[in-house]
C-alpha cells in the first residue's frame, strides 16, 4: 500500500509567506541585466500588464518573473526581451482548447494521465502545462477536416 501512496501525485506546495529571497534574487538579476527601475517597469508592463513589481500578488507570477529574468542574457532590451509564461493564461488557453475539442473533464484527465501520469492540471508546472496545450492543439488540428477535403476536383 505504501507503493501506491508514493505513486499518487502530491498536492502543490502552498505559497510561502516570505518572498524576500525571491525579491533579492530579482534585484540581483536586474543588476546583472543593468536594468534601472524604468526598464524593469517597461518589461513588467509587457509581461504582466502593470509597471510595478509590487503589483505581483501571485507567487507563481513572481516565480515566473524571476525565471524569465534569469534566462535573459545580459544587455537584453526590456522592450523586446522574452516575457514569462503566465499560468492563468495557460489555464485559460487550456480551457478554450478543451472546449473546442468538446471534451469534458474526464476526457481531459484521461489525456493528462496518458501524457504525464497525472490527474490534474494543478500538478503540472508551467512548462508542462504549455506542452499539454500544444498536445491539445495538435489533437484539435488533427480533428479538423483538411481544407478542400471531400470536394470534387475540376474535370480536365
Amino acid at each position: 500500500m505504501a507503493a501506491a501512496a508514493a505513486e499518487r501525485p502530491q498536492e502543490p506546495e502552498p505559497d510561502p509567506e516570505d518572498w524576500s529571497s525571491e525579491l533579492a534574487q530579482i534585484d540581483l538579476q536586474l543588476g546583472r541585466l543593468s536594468w534601472q527601475r524604468a526598464q524593469e517597469g517597461v518589461y513588467l508592463e509587457r509581461a504582466f500588464g502593470h509597471p510595478s513589481r509590487s503589483r505581483l500578488t501571485a507567487y507563481a507570477d513572481l516565480q515566473s518573473y524571476l525565471q524569465a529574468l534569469t534566462a535573459l542574457p545580459a544587455g537584453s532590451d526590456p522592450t523586446s526581451a522574452a516575457v514569462p509564461l503566465r499560468r492563468r493564461d495557460l489555464l485559460a488557453q487550456c480551457d478554450l482548447l478543451l472546449g473546442q475539442l468538446g471534451w469534458d473533464a474526464q476526457q481531459g484527465r484521461h489525456c493528462l494521465d496518458q501524457l504525464f501520469g497525472l490527474s490534474s492540471r494543478q500538478h503540472l508546472n508551467d512548462t508542462q502545462l504549455l506542452e499539454f496545450n500544444m498536445q491539445l492543439e495538435e489533437k484539435l488540428l488533427a480533428a479538423k477536416p483538411s481544407a478542400g477535403a471531400g470536394q470534387a476536383s475540376p474535370a480536365t
